[in-house]
């Protein structure tokens, strides 16, 4: 619950509000949502550092949320270094984290059964979820109250003190041994011969970029052309919370009877079709669709990042997990990154084309359009790859 309050406000509304506040452009926007997709390249540094999953985490976790608090600083200098600060700072704390994705996941996965994987992640996300929408909201209500850059600090200040508390309860965690040397170059490039894990690659490239083209573009959208309030955000985000921890365990059980794959393409199609939709159809006093988009926003991303998850840590046997894992984080962040740049490039034409005549009514449509369009593409891609993969035979 402290880990996930860090995260959510280091890398949601409040972060996306306080980059605002500091004068960002579209691509300054682009680039903060890349940021931890390009911290994921640093994912594969964990199969080849020595000692304790755990202690490793705690290391990393702490010293990463740690770092981010420069960015309380931000105000102190002068106006010209604000935002390339603000990425600095962030990019380093992702980077310093990012290995604690594979050696956190492994370490979980040899806490719980495979075959209650489902129904658990899907509960534990869809709490945490809850916990992260509640801090979003009283985030939000504080800052329209105190005001900016004050509410900002103080939220973004409680997010680093929450995070680095969290690393002193994870140390208490039972932590089942492991002893894995590091991979050779054979044992690197072999998942890559598995065809099944091959094209969940390919799709998690193909979607996370589509993904990363507009997501750093929403909460702006909604801010900024839909004029909400960050209280009215975090109610948002509260809705699709509390949705969440319905649909999330619910989506767990039928992963754990259907499969992780038809999840992932159910899932996947919600968020290709439904939600971008959705968002396109708000506009200023016209916040209904918005609102339908709370309670939509769950039936794609409770179930879908989980599946994900799953899928990765089933494609292989334990003693190799950590190399799947982290050729996943690495697709994952290929995709973010990719993404990332093809977004920030399209908001930039807003205002060096004409504006609203050519591109939309703000710089945000444009990305949030092509990113629907190449969700889908990946939702197509994984559907051809279920059917091929159905003719293979069985583990």
């Amino acid at each position: 619950m402290l880990a996930i309050l860090f995260i959510t406000w280091s890398t949601g509304v409040v972060m996306t509000g306080y980059a605002l506040w500091l004068g960002a452009t579209p691509a300054v926007l682009a680039a903060l949502g890349a940021l931890p997709s390009v911290g994921q390249l640093a994912a594969p540094l964990a199969l080849f550092v020595r000692g304790s999953r755990k202690g490793l985490s705690v290391l990393l976790a702490g010293g990463g949320r740690a770092l981010f608090a420069g960015v309380l600083i931000l105000p102190l200098l002068p106006e010209h270094l604000r935002l390339p600060g603000l990425l600095l700072v962030a990019a380093l704390s992702q980077l310093v984290v990012a290995p604690v994705n594979v050696l956190w996941t492994s370490w979980m996965a040899d806490l719980v059964p495979d075959k209650e994987r489902g129904r658990y992640f899907g509960f534990r996300n869809a709490f945490l979820g809850l916990v992260g929408t509640l801090g979003n909201l009283a985030a939000g209500s504080l800052i329209d109250h105190l005001g900016k850059p004050w509410g900002f600090l103080l939220v973004l200040f409680v997010g680093v003190g929450a995070g680095v508390s969290a690393v002193f309860l994870l140390r208490r965690q039972f932590e089942p041994p492991l002893s894995a040397a590091p991979p050779r170059l054979a044992e690197l490039l072999a998942p890559f011969s598995d065809r099944r894990f091959r094209g969940f690659l390919g799709f998690v490239v193909l979607f996370m970029g589509a993904v990363a083209t507009g997501s750093s573009f929403v909460v702006p959208l909604f801010l900024q052309y839909d004029h909400m309030t960050f209280a009215q955000v975090g109610l948002w985000t509260v809705i699709s919370a509390s949705c969440g921890l319905i649909v999330g365990p619910l989506w767990g059980r039928i992963a754990d009877r259907a499969g992780h794959w038809r999840v992932l393409l159910w899932t996947s199609s919600v968020a290709a079709v439904v939600l971008p939709t959705l968002w396109l159809l708000g506009g200023p006093g016209r916040l209904q669709t918005i609102w339908a988009a709370a309670i939509c926003d769950p039936l794609a991303w409770a179930g879908l990042g989980t599946a994900l998850t799953n899928i990765a840590l089933q494609s292989t046997v334990p003693e190799k997990r950590n190399v799947y894992l982290a050729l996943y984080w690495m697709a994952f962040a290929v995709g973010g990154v990719l993404g990332s740049l093809l977004g920030g490039t399209l908001g930039s034409l807003y205002h060096s084309t004409g504006g609203p005549a050519l591109l939309g009514p703000s710089p945000y449509h444009l990305p949030i359009v092509v990113s629907m369009g190449l969700r889908l593409s990946a939702v197509f891609y994984l559907s051809w790859r279920i059917r091929r993969n159905l003719l293979l035979e069985p583990r």
